[in-house]
């Protein structure tokens, strides 16, 4: 893979992975419309890194102020919320990077995600008195939507906020734990792949274009992270999720 290739990639990691409409949807697409080689979901979860840390560097204060508290029940629901992503990745990485990498299936998981996010902002708006905070079922159910984002086009912040929403938690707040819960295993899966590469002694060869790729996401995930939280004070999920809409139909007729 050519430098700048790896550094355009990363920004769009960046972008993407901020925005609820699919980082892992993307970096399979944009390859394909530009006729690229595709790259190995080892360099995707890399890129994860990235924006892992720039969510880091955003919540640095979050995390200090939950330890410094003593707030041991959130950080007992940001592990919960872990859990099953965990374990799907774990055990589904092989099949995932085999059977779920498709355009097309971007494509369907686009449009359908747009779908729900268009319904439940719908009846966000009907709600009177939105929660700040989950409760532990909201937990487990934001936890096991999180797994779903493993389906290249679903999106890990679109289907959690949409479905924290749906709980009636409010749009801000949402974005604000489905960012949290993504810390942990995000940064857990992208360390274990730069593991398993420089294990197979890939890391050698590819070792730049991971750094660049990895630092351009850090860097356009801390604007697009800054962006992302004045659309949702302001507006709502709509433009993205017309946008997620738009996408999947023009992949549809294009591939």
């Amino acid at each position: 893979m050519p430098l700048y290739q790896a550094i355009i990639l990363g920004a769009v990691q960046g972008l993407t992975e901020i925005f609820p409409i699919s980082s892992s949807g993307h970096l399979i697409i944009f390859p394909e419309l530009l006729g690229w080689q595709p790259h190995s979901l080892s360099f995707d979860a890399a890129l994860h890194l990235g924006t892992a840390f720039a969510l880091l560097w955003w919540f640095d204060k979050a995390w200090i102020n939950l330890f410094k508290t003593r707030s041991w029940r959130m950080v007992a629901f940001i592990l919960l919320a872990s859990v099953p992503v965990g374990l799907a990745g774990l055990f589904g990485r092989d099949f995932i990077e085999e059977y779920l990498r498709s355009p097309r299936l971007v494509a369907i998981s686009l449009i359908t995600v747009a779908i729900l996010m268009v319904g439940i902002e719908a009846l966000y708006r009907r709600e009177r008195s939105p929660k700040k905070e989950a409760s532990l079922g909201d937990v487990l159910l934001i936890g096991f939507s999180q797994a779903l984002a493993l389906i290249p086009g679903v999106s890990r912040s679109g289907i959690t906020i949409s479905i924290g929403m749906s709980k009636g938690i409010k749009r801000d707040r949402a974005a604000h734990f489905s960012f949290l819960i993504s810390i942990p295993i995000v940064l857990a899966a992208g360390l274990y792949q730069l593991f398993d590469v420089w294990q197979a002694g890939e890391l050698a060869v590819q070792g730049p274009n991971f750094a660049a790729g990895i630092l351009t996401s850090f860097v356009v995930g801390l604007f697009a992270i800054r962006f992302l939280f004045k659309i949702l004070r302001k507006y709502s999920l709509l433009p993205f999720a017309f946008y997620r809409i738009a996408l999947g139909i023009f992949l549809l007729w294009a591939l």
